[in-house]
Parts: structure tokens; C-alpha cells; sequence
């Protein structure tokens, strides 16, 4: 039964349902944009030692490593993704993240 001040049911699926649908579109946009700049040739490099960054899958995130373990980059809109995630989500993929970089 509906508790008044409380969300429906259908009303959480909703939201569910149009938060997922923004990060797919935005996966999408943020994809394109990096294919329009590999096929440029313009691919990072870690400012602290130059060399090319290595992409990682991490859930639905695609970020640049330094294959040397000196950082983590990443693109824009990249953080407005993680931070748009459920907390426990953003932190399984910030522990990804941590774990990518000691064991490249």
C-alpha cells in the first residue's frame, strides 16, 4: 500500500529506468568523442613520464592509466558518470580503479 511522502514503487522504476538511460547515452557521447580524437592520433600521455596511456574498462567507465601506475585520467563527463552512480557503485568502481593501477 502507497504511504503519502513516501515514492511509489512505479515512481523508483521510473527514475531507475531514466538513470540508466542517461548513462547509456552519455557512454555513447563519450565514446564517439574518443574515437573522433584516437582517430586523430591526439591519444594522452601521463605528464609525469610521457608515456601513452593504456584505456581500462572499469563497469561502464573507460578511463586512461599510465601503464607505470603514476595516475588515473579522466575524460570529461567521466566524473559526472561516477558521480551520478549509487554510492556503493561509485565505490566498487573507485576500489577498480585502485586495485588497475597496483597490479597494471
Amino acid at each position: 500500500m502507497w504511504e503519502s511522502g513516501k515514492p511509489s514503487q512505479n515512481e523508483n522504476e521510473y527514475f531507475a529506468r531514466r538513470d540508466a538511460e542517461w548513462l547509456k547515452d552519455r557512454r555513447a557521447a563519450l565514446d564517439a568523442e574518443r574515437s573522433a580524437r584516437e582517430a586523430s592520433d591526439k591519444r594522452p600521455k601521463c605528464s609525469r613520464c610521457g608515456k601513452g596511456l593504456e584505456e581500462r574498462l572499469f563497469r561502464t567507465l573507460k578511463v586512461d592509466v599510465c601503464p607505470d601506475g603514476h595516475g588515473v585520467w579522466l575524460d570529461p563527463g567521466e566524473l559526472e558518470m561516477i558521480l551520478h552512480m549509487p554510492r556503493a557503485e561509485m565505490l566498487r568502481v573507485v576500489h577498480e580503479v585502485d586495485a588497475g593501477l597496483a597490479h597494471p
